[in-house]
């Protein structure tokens, strides 16, 4: 009898270490250290200071006519980007499980989202790191949006940097690029992910992993005969579809983004499209320089 006992808790025990040598690679891997496995809660004054570091000095804005912010009892601290009108917005909860719980209920009814925010600035942006979350307000006016002209070229680049900072250096990011060809088409997916483990208020280990894809695809023939054609792009856990019109003369189009798709070199992406009358499918495999070829 004791011996047939302790087959169950051997197992236990390997499966156990397996788990531990699992978590000990994934942060070796992101450049994780084993205190920052063990989770932290992030400070308002490290992602100030962050910010800072990336050349978005923030300076504190009070909080006059900006009463209805608040987010399931959290008041954020609102800043104003230097040398621009663009705001920030930070809600530091407590902990990591708490700005989850807002992640759920705010971006499953984004009605409520829209109405908080959206008074504030039509381009707003919501991003989360951690026990973090951080609402990017840019004042671009719609003329400014409609021509393109300077202030335009500013917020796409004020854009762009605070998503890679949150991105890499808050939740310790990455872009993988993979990309496939059959005899008609190419195709080229820019993956920006992440996963991270984190401990909740009573220390119970979890883990977070998020993904959005870019993909754009280029016809190797003439792009005047095509009509219109429909596509798959399909992962390991997820999948994004949808149907496009027009090619540029270069034959290239633009597939949009899509969350869902595994941010492992090893997962198996496959594209599959169908256009006048025809079809094709085929496998993508990253690259390992992570080099981007086709225009995004």
């Amino acid at each position: 009898m004791m011996m047939s006992r302790a087959k169950p808790v051997q197992s236990l025990a390997v499966i156990t270490l397996i788990f531990l040598m699992l978590a000990g690679s994934i942060g070796l891997s992101s450049g994780m250290t084993k205190e920052e496995l063990e989770y932290r809660p992030l400070t308002l004054s490290e992602v100030t200071k962050l910010f800072a570091q990336k050349g978005l000095k923030l300076e504190a804005v009070a909080r006059e006519g900006f009463e209805d912010t608040v987010l399931l009892g959290i008041e954020p601290e609102i800043f104003r980007i230097r040398g621009s009108e663009d705001l920030v917005w930070i809600y530091p909860f407590s902990s990591h499980r708490e700005r989850e719980q807002l992640a759920g209920h705010y971006w499953r009814f984004n009605d409520e989202m829209m109405a908080v925010f959206l008074p504030h600035s039509q381009l707003f942006q919501t991003l989360a790191a951690k026990n973090m979350f951080i609402v990017y307000c840019p004042l671009l006016d719609i003329e400014s949006l409609k021509t393109m002209g300077p202030d335009y070229a500013s917020y796409v680049q004020r854009s762009k940097a605070i998503r890679e900072l949150v991105l890499r250096d808050l939740n310790g990011g990455k872009t993988l690029v993979f990309r496939g060809e059959g005899q008609y088409w190419m195709v080229e997916v820019v993956l920006d992910c992440f996963g991270q483990f984190y401990k909740d208020d009573q220390g119970v280990l979890g883990y977070e992993s998020w993904s959005e894809a870019s993909a754009v695809a280029k016809y190797k023939g003439d792009p005047g005969q095509i009509k219109s054609f429909s596509y798959t792009l399909e992962g390991a856990y997820g999948s994004y579809s949808g149907i496009r019109q027009t090619l540029s003369s270069d034959g290239l189009v633009r597939l949009g983004r899509g969350n869902g798709l595994v941010g492992k070199v090893e997962e198996k992406h496959s594209f599959s499209i169908k256009w006048n009358g025809q079809a094709e499918a085929f496998d993508l495999e990253a690259d390992p320089f992570g080099m981007i070829r086709l225009p995004y």
